[in-house]
């Protein structure tokens, strides 16, 4: 099973340390992403620092009041740089369409 966020801190501005399930640990900077985020989108409200401190761990990875979550496997690869495949991920991966069409067959 891919690692999950275990735990969550706000250390100021838009940085987060996010500790997951396999021990990997790391900072993770979300204020490009948020100077990105679309005026009334999900994302907007955590521009504002106050709000964006709100975050909280839930099932495994993060979110906020607003509901705005992030996947585990996107803050993974944020912190660490490796991707699901890298580790060798249980997590679904896409099958390749000549295994696909020999199925339904």
């Amino acid at each position: 099973m891919f690692p999950r966020v275990v735990a969550v801190r706000y250390l100021g501005d838009y940085k987060l340390e996010i500790t997951f399930s396999d021990g990997m640990k790391g900072i993770s900077d979300w204020s490009a992403r948020l100077a990105r985020a679309k005026a009334g989108g999900v994302f907007a409200p955590l521009k504002n620092r106050e709000y964006f401190a709100k975050v909280e761990l839930w099932e495994g990875t993060i979110r906020w009041p607003n509901g705005a979550d992030i996947c585990p496997e996107v803050l993974y690869e944020r912190v660490t740089g490796k991707t699901p495949q890298e580790l060798g991920s249980s997590a679904p991966q896409p099958m390749p369409v000549a295994e696909m069409i020999e199925q339904l067959a």
